[in-house]
């Protein structure tokens, strides 16, 4: 860095006729405004202290940077967990829904079927009724015949009371033990056709 020298300046000054004082009174007036001047302007010194200043900040920077890039990568290691765990969750969950969708499926299997049982059970029910109806008509018919048989074997003592003094006695009791037979053998018939049905 250039220095002002005033001391050379008054020389020169006094050497071109300029009386002393005057020369050294205007000599230090401009080393005053050299001095103020150069107070502006930075010195090795300072660019030796800005330089470190910015080398520390930089550095500073640096292991700020590591650090950034370190937990990045963390959150990178941590975003790929993520991502595993929430594809494991799309898989579990297609899962779900393909299970879902086979209950559904089974379920309606099991209502049809419980709508053919449904049906079924009313036919049954249907014949059932229509069995109980055959059979009460049945049984009214067997009771109306029990009833004819009654009147019948009545008929039948009261010929019997007559006939106990006639010869012709054997011959009405063999005709109503065969009436007899025939009728109770027509029940049976009757039934067994029932039945078979």
């Amino acid at each position: 860095m250039s220095t002002f020298n005033s001391l050379s300046y008054a020389t020169q000054l006094v050497a071109t006729g300029l009386p002393r004082e005057q020369a050294e009174v205007h000599a230090n007036a401009l080393q005053n405004v050299y001095d103020e001047e150069h107070k502006q302007y930075a010195t090795k010194a300072d660019f030796v202290a800005l330089s470190s200043a910015v080398k520390l900040q930089i550095h500073q920077l640096e292991i700020k940077t590591d650090r950034i890039e370190t937990k990045t990568d963390q959150l990178e290691i941590k975003t790929d967990r993520i991502e595993a765990k929430m594809l494991q969750i799309e898989v579990k969950t297609n899962q779900i829904e393909i299970k879902t969708i086979q209950i559904e499926a089974k379920t309606n299997q099991i209502e049809a079927k419980t709508n053919q049982i449904e049906v079924k059970m009313t036919q049954i029910e249907k014949k059932i009724d229509q069995v109980e109806q055959k059979l009460s008509a049945e049984l009214s018919g067997l009771k109306t015949t029990i009833d004819e048989c009654k009147n019948e074997f009545s008929h039948f003592r009261a010929d019997v009371s007559e006939l106990k003094t006639s010869h012709k006695y054997l011959r009405w009791i063999g005709a109503g033990v065969a009436t007899m037979c025939l009728s109770v053998i027509g029940i049976n018939i009757s039934m067994f056709m029932f039945l078979a049905k």
